[in-house]
């Protein structure tokens, strides 16, 4: 039956996606966040849903593309574009090709959704329904985790959807802390008090989920996020009683096991996943300076003679738990470099909006939004540190709402400036004569 049902769904879909792309593109952007068609676990488990839905779109986007409304290019789309072409670079000069060639198809149909939704999606409407499909894409997880690490008393690891690129428990606490600051913002949107604590208690299930994963990056991450909250925050004491207060609830919460798993941070020794960490960075350093400049392609870590050189006889060939090591290893020093840039650039970014659009009536959503998105920007940088994720497409959608919102930001003002200007007659009727100067 649930069959049935999504099938029928993606075939109504199928005509309004020919005349608006931007339905392709949130339905994409769904199937590619929530993986419903994981769900069922019938015949439609494997049917090529997402293949049809991005096929289609595409075929819109070129007979639509009287519909575009490019975004206002800013340094972090430069960056980004660098980025991906330099993993291009790299994957063709690869180690292994055939290794890398995988994760690179796969890179490259994340950045294809990116430069689709920075072509048709900026538009306040679409921007926010973008928005609203990414916190629906990942609230359903949290929402659920959240219920049932309350209802088991957090006893039990939560896990995302099936075959998606956060299946993984530590992945399910990288996306609760990226879409906690962007689904507590949308309560900007209503004024129903009951939406907004409908939303509220929503974010509130997704911190339970966080702690429901009993990740000790994603214990990282929280710290990590909140401190910069709190050095964001003008009124500091305040902020540190409500962060006390509420993260000490939850922690008090959670069972004996999620306790002592999270002391093992301070002891390496105490936990071997934990102190196979530090093996696998020094691998990343070591192959990285094998080749510094031209870096070794997507998934260099497992390519034999490296391992062999290495690793054989000191750990297995198994993930190296950090965005950044993960980078160097396959990228080199120019990879690293790059991608610190987006990050450090989409933060600069989103805060410097948001500071632009703060206490603006017309820009009360843009504000809310871009104020929310450096966090979680921020959530990702820090629980980054200890799990490979360094291509999930949920980071690059973050990004690509930061180029769009702030390109609305700074459309809205200018048009403002613009009006607020006077004219040139309006000039030349208050000019001082030159004489009297």
């Amino acid at each position: 039956m649930r069959d049935l049902f999504l099938f029928s769904a993606i075939i109504s879909l199928l005509p309004l996606i020919f005349v608006r792309p931007q339905i392709g593109i949130l339905a994409w952007t769904w199937f590619s966040i929530m993986n419903p068609h994981r769900e069922v676990f019938g015949w439609m488990y494997s049917f090529p849903s997402l293949d049809i839905i991005a096929g289609a779109t595409l075929l819109s986007c070129l007979f639509n593309n009287d519909q575009m409304r490019k975004v206002k290019f800013n340094p972090l789309l430069g960056l980004l574009l660098t980025f991906y072409l330099w993993t291009c670079l790299t994957t063709a000069f690869a180690v292994d090709f055939q290794l890398s060639l995988t994760d690179y198809m796969e890179f490259t149909k994340t950045m294809l959704l990116v430069l689709l939704v920075l072509l048709f999606m900026n538009n306040k409407f679409w921007t926010y329904s973008f928005a609203l499909i990414f916190v629906i894409g990942i609230g359903a997880t949290g929402v659920k985790g959240g219920i049932f690490t309350a209802l088991t008393g957090g006893s039990y690891r939560v896990w995302g959807p099936l075959d998606s690129g956060w299946e993984d428990n530590n992945n399910v606490s990288l996306a609760m802390l990226m879409v906690i600051p962007v689904m507590l913002s949308l309560r900007s949107w209503f004024t129903n008090k009951w939406i907004r604590l409908g939303i509220l208690g929503a974010a509130g299930l997704c911190f339970l989920t966080l702690l429901g994963t009993q990740s000790r990056g994603g214990f990282v991450g929280l710290v990590g996020m909140s401190g910069f909250y709190f050095w964001r925050s003008k009124n500091k004491i305040l902020t540190a009683s409500v962060l006390v207060i509420f993260l000490g609830v939850g922690f008090i919460f959670m069972p004996q096991s999620w306790h002592d798993r999270m002391r093992t941070i301070q002891n390496y020794e105490e936990d071997g996943s934990a102190s196979t960490r530090l093996i696998q960075w020094d691998y990343a350093i070591k192959i990285a300076n094998e080749r510094p400049l031209i870096g070794n392609g997507f998934d260099a870590f497992y390519h034999q003679p490296y391992y062999m050189k290495y690793l054989y006889g000191i750990d297995l060939n198994r993930a190296v738990h950090s965005v950044y090591f993960q980078v160097l290893g396959e990228h080199g020093y120019i990879g690293i470099i790059l991608f610190l840039l987006i990050g450090f650039t989409a933060v600069g970014v989103a805060n410097k909006n948001a500071k632009r659009s703060r206490g603006d009536p017309d820009l009360k959503w843009e504000h809310s939004l871009i104020y929310a998105l450096q966090f979680s920007i921020v959530g990702f940088a820090f629980n980054g540190l200890t799990i490979n994720v360094a291509y999930l497409d949920l980071y690059y959608f973050l990004l690509c709402l930061t180029a769009l919102v702030s390109s609305q930001i700074n459309t809205a003002i200018t048009e403002k400036e613009v009006i607020a200007a006077p004219s040139e007659e309006e000039n030349k009727a208050g000019r001082v004569p030159d004489f009297i100067r």
